[in-house]
């Protein structure tokens, strides 16, 4: 008898000429792949799981002994019709998927990133702007990449208000009357450290709108992108076109 069990489809890799490679996260046992036979088949009712981030009721075999689980049926699946159609929003939600899988091991439960994956996709598909999202992932899964910058208090005083920016050296915020104390900080946007800081203790659920200007958010990401690239070493692919896709952008503004 079949396994039921819910869940997002957050990868996808060709197997054989009709069949695929599917990764689900699910409540209670994960990150998990599945081999679905028969998924590129044009005619196959399996052909919507091979789409990124098809969510709802899978029929299958569960993995065993930390192999392959199988795919065999669905029921109830559904798309995220605006990520779907949006090559940007797609991006972006590829690159949360994609830092989830390189966070967790297969076949460990993950309940409550796999509710904020629900939650982030649903935010970012109803119009709430993809970056911020992503970065609010970004910022709360260094602590599971073993990273943990200090964003509470400036670390020679110890105070939690005023301007701030961020230092490598102390590696984490640094109060504007210690800047003199790292000739190498950041000069990031103090809005943008303010941001970093926020997200880095918000509950996902309770954000319903938010407004960040494009200078801001630039400066946050560069903060971002920094700890990634230097202390975890972590580059996902979905970033790198995102890069692209914004790097065109900026080229057609100053054409323009």
């Amino acid at each position: 008898m079949d396994d039921r069990f819910s869940g997002i489809v957050i990868g996808v890799r060709d197997y054989s000429e009709n069949d695929s490679l599917i990764r689900i996260i699910s409540p209670g046992i994960g990150i998990n792949t599945y081999l679905c036979r028969g998924s590129k088949k044009a005619k196959s009712q399996m052909k919507i799981v091979t789409q990124l981030f098809a969510h709802g009721t899978f029929f299958g075999r569960l993995p065993k002994n930390n192999g392959l689980g199988y795919l065999n049926s669905i029921d109830q699946i559904s798309l995220y019709q605006q990520i779907s159609l949006d090559i940007l929003l797609n991006a972006y939600a590829s690159h949360i998927a994609e830092l989830l899988a390189a966070a967790f091991e297969e076949h460990q439960p993950i309940d409550r990133w796999y509710r904020m994956l629900a939650t982030g996709l649903e935010k970012i598909n109803s119009g709430l702007d993809p970056q911020i999202i992503a970065n609010i992932f970004e910022i709360q899964l260094l602590t599971v990449f073993g990273v943990e910058p200090n964003l509470i208090d400036d670390p020679i005083d110890h105070t939690q208000q005023g301007e701030f920016d961020f230092s490598e050296k102390y590696n984490g915020i640094l109060a504007k009357q210690h800047f003199a104390m790292d000739e190498h900080r950041l000069h990031a946007d103090p809005a943008a450290i303010y941001y970093l800081r926020m997200f880095s203790r918000l509950d996902l659920e309770k954000i319903h709108s938010i407004k960040v200007s494009d200078k801001i958010k630039r400066s946050l990401q560069r903060v971002i992108n920094l700890i990634y690239d230097r202390q975890i070493g972590l580059k996902t692919r979905a970033r790198s076109f995102i890069e692209q896709m914004n790097g065109l952008e900026i080229k057609r503004t100053n054409n323009d």
